[in-house]
């Protein structure tokens, strides 16, 4: 399965919350969290509760005492090398979202002096897994050149699943920004002035690392390979099966919800995540369906539902032809029986030119990805007769805008006796983390029934 998605990584640091105003009141909580970057941290120049990410010799995040806009510090960020060699340099804070409102602002001031390319001030809100719920930044406007100080402001829609709030300023190129006196609002109030959340809890449980969870882990030896799970709640047994180049996090969604009512086994396939390969022979789906088959057996599971996305859709479509007696139910999204009527001729050209850069390297990761994206290449080979033994009730799904042509997905439920068939208006391949609560009601729905 393939996805390019913009992303910047938050691990490490610590969470922090701040606001800052005029009023002697609000000036204690501007102090505290170090909106106007007057605290340092000992013997240095650098900004308490700021954190820094930089790509490059030759870059400094400091704290400024000449260049201010008020009191006695700003923010310097700045890049020395006028060849270019640094890409970026980010300075950042998060931000508690223990606030209830409807929209978040951040204001703040900026200075710019010689800056070639440009700076860039993003706003991120993140869910109670840290995954991206909302993101904002300021590149529409392009902010270059020299600019005395002057108020920037970013507003963002804000959900009471919110966990926190992710700012920070960024410069691109060589050049300097100065940051001072910035200001978060909840509908227009400060937020040292802004109403707590009545659940708010302050001691809240950390998000569980979903497949990389040791205490809910377990392996087992399959044919050539060892294979990685975790499993999660009570009841029925729900086995998920993830896509191409995933792993067991990508269900992450999905087995908080489902591990209410079922017992849940997440996978990896082998060669993915944390399950292992030491096979040299081509990548089949049939293989892997022998895995699952394996894995049932050794956790003396004769029947179970299943849940496949994408490869894993693939993978219990076989399951449930070949192994019948295994499968209650199965639910598959974005699923195919055959590449070549299942895409675009563009989508297997993709492919093909992404297989041919990878043989170009000899690491190990990069070798077993040219077998992965074979796979996608060359399988799987299910029959429309494959598809109508199968005898579990069957929901075949897949996103309005599915990499997985529309016809192809109407052909795998036509042919299954107990099928129904649900399109995702407006989704595309990744439809379980596009439409999550939608998605995961359908297959509960379909599920509970």
């Amino acid at each position: 399965m393939l996805r390019s998605i913009f992303t910047i990584v938050f691990a490490f640091y610590q969470l922090s919350s701040f606001s800052q105003t005029s009023s002697d009141s609000l000036k204690y909580a501007a102090d505290e969290y170090n909106l106007g970057f007057e605290k340092l941290i000992s013997n240095t120049k650098f900004a308490s509760k700021w954190f820094s990410i930089d790509n490059s010799k030759g870059v400094m995040i400091i704290t400024d005492t000449i260049e201010k806009h008020s009191g006695q510090h700003s923010l310097l960020i700045e890049n020395l090398n006028s060849d270019g060699a640094a890409k970026y340099v980010q300075s950042g804070i998060f931000i508690l979202s223990k606030y209830e409102g409807r929209e978040v602002e951040i204001r703040l001031y900026a200075k710019l002096k010689d800056v070639a390319h440009h700076v860039d001030f993003s706003v991120r809100i993140d869910d109670q897994d840290y995954d991206m719920l909302q993101y904002k930044n300021s590149l529409k406007t392009r902010i270059s050149g020299n600019r005395d100080w002057q108020q920037y402001s970013l507003i963002l829609p804000l959900s009471h699943d919110a966990r926190r709030i992710c700012f920070w300023p960024a410069l691109y190129g060589s050049g300097k920004l100065w940051i001072d006196d910035v200001q978060v609002l909840i509908d227009g109030v400060d937020i040292s002035q802004a109403k707590i959340k009545l659940d708010y809890d302050p001691n809240a449980p950390q998000p569980i690392n979903y497949g990389g969870n040791t205490a809910a882990s377990g392996k087992v030896k399959v044919k050539d390979a060892e294979l990685y799970y975790e499993t999660y709640g009570k009841g029925e047994p729900l086995l998920l099966l993830h896509g191409n180049s995933q792993s067991i996090n990508v269900f992450k969604k999905q087995i908080k919800t489902f591990a209410k009512t079922y017992k849940v086994i997440a996978v990896d396939t082998r060669g993915q995540g944390k399950s292992t390969d030491s096979s040299v022979g081509p990548l089949s789906y049939d293989l892997y369906a022998e895995d699952m088959k394996t894995l049932l057996d050794s956790l003396h599971i004769s029947k179970t539902n299943i849940l496949g996305w994408s490869d894993g859709g693939n993978t219990g479509l076989i399951m449930a032809a070949k192994y019948p007696t295994y499968v209650k139910k199965l639910a598959v999204t974005g699923a195919c029986t055959n590449p070549n009527e299942a895409v675009s001729a563009s989508t297997l050209e993709e492919v093909s030119k992404a297989i041919e850069s990878l043989k170009t390297k000899q690491d190990v990761k990069s070798k077993y990805q040219v077998r992965l994206f074979t796979m996608l290449l060359t399988e799987p080979h299910i029959t429309a007769l494959d598809l109508k033994h199968i005898k579990a009730p069957v929901l075949v799904m897949a996103g309005e805008k599915d990499m997985i042509l529309e016809k192809h997905t109407k052909f795998i439920a036509a042919n299954i006796p107990k099928s129904q068939l649900f399109i995702f208006k407006g989704a595309s391949h990744y439809v379980p983390v596009e439409m999550v609560s939608e998605f995961n009601t359908k297959v509960l729905s379909f599920l509970d029934k």
